[in-house]
């Protein structure tokens, strides 16, 4: 499912990866452990096209992610640790606009929306202004839009 080789990022003189080699097969979750500044985060922008490696090769289900990075995000529900979310927006309309980018069919928006809400525990909060929720809620919603197309990979950084 996830394949890394050898993958290092450089920024300007900081080394924030180096030479990060693993596999991890469908099914398996694993955590990412560390210090601040350890390269977590890089490491998860590299895995879901967001910022290139400096050097090596990370697929996703058999996909390169720097070749095929469109098609590795639509098999990917990616919620990163500030969730850019709209706070004038009720949480409706926002995970309905997601719905629509993610290019899921008018008619089946709602029950993907229906079904995450419910896994994120937000159902009673659906008209209300992501702006005035609390930080948790916030989260719940950046949930939300990561698993609202059924992703085959979640990636969670700092859930």
């Amino acid at each position: 499912m996830i394949e890394a080789r050898e993958l290092s990022k450089t920024y300007d003189d900081v080394e924030a990866l180096r030479q990060v080699s693993f596999k991890i097969k469908s099914g398996e979750v694993i955590g990412l452990l560390g210090p601040n500044g350890a390269g977590k985060t890089t490491l998860m922008k590299i895995l879901t096209g967001f910022i290139h490696p400096s050097s090596g090769t990370a697929l996703i289900d058999g996909l390169d992610v720097l070749k095929e990075t469109a098609r590795v995000r639509e098999i990917i529900g990616y919620l990163p640790e500030n969730s850019p979310v709209y706070p004038e927006l009720t949480v409706q309309s926002y995970l309905k606009m997601i719905a629509e980018l993610r290019n899921i069919p008018p008619a089946e928006q709602r029950g993907y929306i229906s079904e995450a809400v419910y896994a994120a525990g937000l159902a009673d909060r659906l008209t209300t202004p992501i702006g005035s929720l609390s930080k948790g809620y916030r989260q719940r919603v950046g949930l939300a839009q990561a698993i609202l197309h059924k992703p085959k990979l979640l990636i969670l950084d700092e859930p």
